[in-house]
């Protein structure tokens, strides 16, 4: 197989209007798709689609393996803002490979980071 990068990531979600305001308005990312259970949303050169989940909750099962990272230009002044916001987001940490980043989770818990390498800092 010849990768190229990652195409999009999709999750399934428990309210789709909660995290469609979550990643549009919160995060600042751009709504692409807007269908009754599908939402996708451009970042940077990424593309994140969340799918409702119509579910009940006991039967939900998200096993916490999902975790994706996205290359910013400035991680501390994007940490700030996603405070700023009301977003419980981890302490900035300098990485021994060479990156500066932080995390925080979405409304559903999945996972997130921003990192940049440590010479891009600003």
């Amino acid at each position: 197989m010849q990768a190229e990068g990652i195409f999009y990531v999709l999750a399934h979600v428990a309210d789709l209007a909660r995290s469609k305001k979550f990643y549009g308005e919160t995060l600042g990312w751009q709504l692409g798709t807007d269908e009754a259970q599908v939402a996708g949303f451009s970042f940077g050169s990424g593309y994140l689609v969340l799918h409702q989940d119509d579910r009940e909750a006991e039967l939900r099962r998200y096993g916490g393996g999902m975790h994706v990272e996205v290359k910013v230009r400035d991680v501390d002044a994007e940490h700030a803002r996603l405070a700023n916001l009301g977003v419980a987001v981890s302490e900035l940490r300098n990485a021994p490979w060479g990156e500066r980043w932080f995390s925080f989770e979405d409304p559903d818990g999945y996972p997130w980071s921003c990192g940049q390498p440590i010479g891009d800092v600003h």
